[in-house]
């Protein structure tokens, strides 16, 4: 079960820091952290819309912590898992920085690991890559895209995949009681995200629902930006316009905020310069 955390129990306390100074990355991984890894895939593809990025809403019963919002794929990473990627991410960084406790606040992502668009590929299915293989577990276990995975190979891959960057963050996930019932405390999750880009061939072995996702859908960078920006739902899947006169309408109502989010936000500015609209990619071509 994760761990949450008052920002008064985060103080200094997070392993590496000291008086809530400035830590490296590898400190942060250090034996005892508080921060939880956490894998984060930014999945794109060529739709009718042109380029696209893989959106979903997280269902309230394989997801307690975290009902019905809007989410990209993620998975935990053991701390053993994150520091062998760290060490990879780290030598081939283009920039590095360190994380200061003092500048983080909730959902609010602080790059400290930015890898070049020439970083090194992997395509999916590879079970000898550790890359690829986190990639298609997530892409089997989370995205419902088991029989695409089995049906694939190396000599025909579902698509390619690579490190992006890494950020670190508190995320909110709830409110603890006080002796005040007007004031709650929040609760936060001290994150590592460890971005990765998925370039997918075809987005039809991404169905619109799954165990862990329902409404999946396909937006615009454009539009995906500019829900992060405004938190309206209805930037990333036009589908929740329609729902919005429903009787039952507190039962379907979503949220859009978290790491996750960011993570991509961040990944998609980062393929062109100052925009949220990516270049042409350099994956292998079939």
């Amino acid at each position: 079960m994760a761990k949450f955390y008052a920002e008064s129990e985060l103080d200094g306390k997070l392993t590496g820091f000291r008086s809530r100074g400035p830590a490296t990355l590898a400190e942060c991984l250090a034996p005892g952290t508080l921060w939880q890894p956490v894998f984060q895939m930014t999945v794109m593809a060529h739709t009718e819309k042109g380029r696209s990025v893989l959106t979903g809403t997280r269902r309230a019963d394989s997801n307690p912590t975290h009902p019905n919002v809007i989410s990209t794929p993620t998975s935990m990473l053991p701390l053993e898992f994150a520091r062998c990627y760290a060490e990879g991410i780290t030598a081939s960084a283009t920039e590095t920085v360190p994380v200061h406790l003092t500048e983080l606040r909730a959902d609010d992502l602080r790059t400290v690991v930015r890898l070049p668009d020439t970083a090194a590929r992997g395509v999916i299915p590879d079970p000898s890559s550790a890359l690829p293989f986190l990639a298609g577990d997530l892409l089997a276990r989370k995205l419902g895209a088991e029989t695409a995975m089995e049906a694939a190979s190396r000599e025909t891959p579902l698509g390619t995949c690579r490190f992006s960057m890494v950020g670190a963050g508190f995320s909110y996930v709830a409110d603890r009681p006080t002796d005040d019932p007007e004031n709650p405390e929040p609760l936060f999750e001290p994150l590592l995200m460890f971005g990765a880009i998925l370039e997918l061939d075809d987005p039809a072995v991404i169905p619109e629902h799954t165990a862990s996702y329902k409404d999946l859908c396909w937006t615009s960078p454009e539009d995906y930006a500019e829900g992060v920006r405004t938190k309206r739902i209805e930037s990333f899947n036009p589908k929740f316009l329609d729902r919005a006169d429903e009787a039952d309408s507190d039962s379907v109502t979503v949220c859009a905020r978290g790491l996750c989010l960011q993570t991509t936000h961040k990944v998609l500015t980062d393929l062109v310069p100052g925009s949220a609209t990516p270049g042409p990619t350099t994956g292998a071509s079939r």
